[in-house]
């Protein structure tokens, strides 16, 4: 009787990662080698001595020998989810004294907390709520980027490429040459980027931009002048930095992050709003509003980029940094201490709380949609989202405590309550 082929087995460090120890890991990589979905073993082997291959081992096996049978492994196409784009707030001085003189900027001195111009002011000028006090219920001075540009980004490209500089050699009698690398991958660079962005009722992404080119213009001019501190440390106030964020199914995992070293808006499309057609009585020239940058530099894969990240809302929330670090090293100590991956209730909500904030679970991050501040865990590459115990016991307010509040008849019960939760939300009717 003929006996089976044996299968030599896969080695130990390309076996598919499947254990809980080993899950921050594996999403960390970005390699998940396990595609089997909860495969048999004596299922697989059928398999194995077919056409198809190993479907627990497709993609450890792909990258450990030569397919020299030529079979099409059972492995799926790579799917990137194009994730979240930041944008961060710039540092413009938009005080009182400094735009006053300025008819172009003068609507930005509106004393209507909720209007379209005060929002726009304290959105580029991040120091106003805290040295002056001039508030609005629309924007989070705790806040480090501009959610209205993230929210609403239809598409960004011009992302430049990682290239090698070579050097070629003259050719000699016999047409003989050779090349080499001669340069830097590093990309310092200016290049020009273009984002689409969705336009709303009200129009303030449009005026946003046009109030932002307009403060660097005059700013060159000499009419206005940065804060102090910019201007001795040579800083140029008006410039962003966009980070890309490239999430993973289920968009809790960082597979990758870019970001542009500075960029700052070119133009703002403010004249397609007054072209006339008399065939059309709505104008849809502006449904999309388009808008160039010209940035500096590019970094890709580079873990400085999460610490920088993170640092960024450090400026305008240390409290909540330094909690998120705290709470994110807690989780790790207790899943690593875990008897057979078991974690209790009590024990995730003590962990997931700290003084002020708290870390939001996968199944509360919809109730809390547009609420809470990203933190990307250095070790396990998850974009964590953290709330203030406050905000948090106030969408549960029959709960008690945080523990009963994370259960999911409580979840449940609280996002059922649709006019409870809409007392939480600010209406968006204050903008127009």
């Amino acid at each position: 009787m003929a006996t089976s082929p044996v299968i030599p087995p896969i080695p130990a460090a390309l076996k598919p990662v499947t254990t809980t120890a080993n899950t921050s890991k594996m999403h960390a990589t970005g390699l998940n080698t396990d595609l089997s979905g909860g495969i048999s073993d004596n299922t697989n082997n059928v398999f194995k001595t077919g056409s198809i291959g190993s479907v627990t081992d497709a993609i450890s096996s792909s990258i450990y020998g030569i397919n020299h049978r030529q079979t099409p492994g059972a492995i799926q196409l790579n799917k990137d989810f194009f994730g979240l784009t930041f944008f961060t707030k710039p540092d413009m001085n938009m005080t009182w004294d400094n735009i006053k003189d300025i008819r172009q900027l003068a609507p930005l001195l509106s004393a209507d907390t909720n209007s379209i111009p005060r929002v726009i002011r304290l959105l580029l000028d991040c120091r106003l709520q805290g040295l002056t006090g001039i508030k609005s219920d629309l924007v989070d001075p705790q806040q480090a980027f501009i959610p209205m540009l993230t929210n609403h980004l239809l598409s960004i490209s011009g992302w430049p490429d990682v290239i090698v500089p070579t050097m070629t050699s003259q050719e000699g009698t016999y047409k003989e040459a050779f090349s080499m690398a001669d340069g830097i991958t590093q990309n310092y660079s200016t290049y020009d980027m273009q984002a689409n962005f969705r336009n709303i009722p009200g129009d303030p992404i449009t005026a946003l931009f046009l109030y932002w080119v307009h403060y660097q213009s005059y700013v060159f001019q000499g009419e206005l002048v940065p804060y102090p501190d910019n201007i001795i440390n040579n800083t140029i106030d008006y410039q962003t930095r966009i980070y890309r964020l490239v999430l993973d199914s289920s968009k809790t995992y960082v597979k990758k992050i870019a970001a542009c070293g500075a960029a700052f808006p070119l133009s703002t499309p403010i004249g397609a709003a007054f072209n006339y057609e008399h065939n059309t009585p709505i104008s849809d020239s502006n449904h999309q509003i388009s808008i160039p940058f010209r940035c500096m530099g590019a970094m890709y894969q580079d873990d400085i980029l999460i610490d920088e990240f993170n640092k960024t809302g450090a400026m305008f929330n240390s409290q909540m940094d330094k909690e998120a670090t705290a709470i994110e090293l807690a989780i790790a100590q207790i899943t690593a201490s875990a008897k057979n991956g078991k974690i209790s209730d009590e024990a995730i909500a003590s962990a997931r709380t700290g003084t002020t904030y708290i870390k939001l679970l996968p199944n509360e991050l919809t109730l809390f949609n547009n609420r809470g501040y990203p933190h990307i865990n250095i070790n396990t590459y998850e974009l964590g989202w953290f709330v203030s115990i406050d905000m948090y016991n106030s969408y549960f307010p029959t709960s008690g405590t945080i523990a009963k509040a994370a259960s999911p008849t409580a979840l449940k019960q609280i996002q059922n309550d649709v006019s409870g939760a809409a007392n939480l939300i600010s209406t968006y009717s204050n903008l127009v």
